[in-house]
């Protein structure tokens, strides 16, 4: 980006009688003064949702659905907005105004939900404009380009939002705003300027498709019913660039320089990344990764007693899903680094009651446990049955050797009943932004959380049981593609709300 000196720029301004004006220093929200020479009149028209999907983040939707939901009102209310001019040609900082009066005027028929402010005296030029809604901190940079660097670290510090009634906070696209030239038009409609306005958090929906699911054989025998009971939600940034970066990566090495036209606008479809604070250091090998700076909330490796999660139960089972909803900061990820000590996963702790196939070791002779009060405080399960002992598993396989400590020899697991008197057993879904359809090779952008999309997922079916407890040390170097025994329809999409109460202009 373009840079001057100070001394220089002050020049400037004083040619064009801006001068004395301090960076800190808001713009006059009246319109006394507009007829001082070099000042003019402006109306900032802000759009909080868009129907081109061309403009909202490349997504992939693996149904066919509609891809508008109603929302809430808080899901697109903007309470206020901050206007921030740098000068075009030097990049450096002008004026900020806050607005606080804005009105909302309507929906169009395209979706867009539309608020506009009073008339604002702003000085003449050609500004790149830059909106900050429903935040209540104030940015304060001279040069553009640090500007758009800027980390907020607090707003969402704690990564997973259940409660948005103050509004979400939003921004533009840092590219859509750029050389814009304010004039002292005459007209009725003068220097009208229309922002969209894009979410910083992705909000996701989690709901079960049924209360119980079947599970069965290869012969299609049912050997055990599993009930999802509740989900936890891992691997949860806890900042974000208030400004939304891409980038075209084929390596981990940060672009030299950053441009408003390449890095602040739409994702490339060759190699597209977006880029979040801490991409460049989630390095392709994540075996030593131990989230020791703290930028996950609900690190995965972190998660080995279920009974200090703080779970969230699912609604019930509907022929309309009932989801579980939550908003949190984009979680991006370079291709080769999309592995579970990095990604966003859903954690889901299920239910499983065994099929009148527990067997006991009565001698030699393996006898089915009919009373499933007399079910044991351990289960040993292979190859669709239950045992009661290592013993009666050793029968059951034709060997002598099975012992507590190799399970793992004979793919064969253990459950301990909980403190609720049933068996459980663990699922990790690692989400997917854009699915390339292929269970072996990894896509660039496949596993990820980016701003302003929806994550609508439902467990439609599960295949088989899952790990017996959660990893006590999970291996951050595995990769998220892979075999799950989770059925899940995935809708990704952006994330545009209706308003349904307004009127339509």
């Amino acid at each position: 980006m373009v840079n001057l000196n100070k001394t220089i720029f002050a020049l400037l301004l004083a040619a064009t009688g801006l001068c004395g004006c301090s960076q800190n220093e808001d713009l006059d929200a009246s319109n006394e003064g507009e007829a001082t020479q070099g000042v003019t009149g402006v109306v900032f028209r802000l759009q909080t949702n868009t129907s081109d999907a061309s403009l909202m983040t490349r997504s992939q939707t693996t149904e066919d659905t509609d891809d508008h939901t109603q929302g809430t009102p808080a899901e697109y209310q903007v309470n206020n907005a901050r206007v921030y001019l740098y000068d075009n040609p030097t990049k450096l900082f002008v004026k900020s105004v806050l607005l606080t009066n804005l009105k909302q005027v309507g929906t169009d028929a395209s979706g867009k939900i539309i608020w506009e402010s009073d008339r604002i005296s702003v000085p003449q030029g050609t500004y790149d404009i830059f909106v900050v809604a429903n935040s209540d901190k104030g940015i304060s940079q001279e040069k553009e380009e640090d500007f758009l660097a800027s980390i907020d670290s607090t707003t969402y510090a704690r990564g997973l939002i259940t409660d948005i009634t103050n509004g979400i906070v939003m921004t533009n696209r840092a590219a859509d705003n750029v050389g814009v030239v304010l004039t002292n038009t005459k007209t009725s409609n003068e220097n009208v300027i229309s922002i969209t306005l894009e979410r910083v958090l992705a909000r996701l929906d989690i709901a079960k498709g049924s209360e119980s699911f079947p599970l069965t054989d290869e012969n299609n025998n049912r050997y055990a019913t599993v009930t999802l009971d509740r989900h936890y939600i891992v691997n949860l940034a806890k900042y974000y660039y208030s400004y939304r970066h891409t980038a075209k990566l084929t390596t981990l090495e940060a672009p030299t320089t950053w441009t408003l036209s390449e890095n602040f606008g739409k994702v490339s479809d060759v190699n597209g990344y977006v880029i979040d604070p801490y991409f460049f250091k989630k390095t392709i090998s994540a075996v030593n990764f131990t989230n020791q700076d703290k930028y996950y909330q609900n690190y995965f490796g972190d998660q080995t007693n279920p009974n200090a999660i703080q779970w969230t139960n699912f609604k019930a089972a509907a022929a309309t899903p009932d989801y579980n909803t939550a908003y949190c900061p984009e979680n991006c990820m370079f291709q080769p680094a999309q592995k579970n000590g990095y990604s966003t996963g859903v954690l889901f702790d299920a239910k499983f009651v065994p099929n009148n196939n527990v067997y006991h070791l009565n001698g030699s002779t393996l006898d089915v446990i009919t009373n499933t009060s007399d079910y044991p405080e351990i289960l040993y399960y292979y190859n669709y049955k239950f045992y009661d002992s290592p013993e009666a598993l050793s029968t059951a396989i034709g060997v002598s050797s099975v012992t507590a400590g190799n399970l793992d020899l004979y793919q064969a697991k253990r459950f301990q009943k909980s403190d609720d008197g049933g068996y459980h057993c663990y699922y990790v879904y690692w989400i997917r932004h854009l699915d390339n359809f292929d269970n072996t090779k990894m896509g660039v952008m496949e596993f990820a959380i980016v701003r302003n999309n929806l994550y609508r997922m439902v467990i439609t079916n599960v295949s088989g049981l899952g790990d017996p407890e959660i990893p006590s040390k999970p291996d951050p170097d595995k990769p998220d593609e892979g075999e799950t025994y989770l059925k899940v329809i995935l809708n990704v999409k952006p994330w545009i709300v209706r308003d349904l109460t307004n009127i339509v202009l």
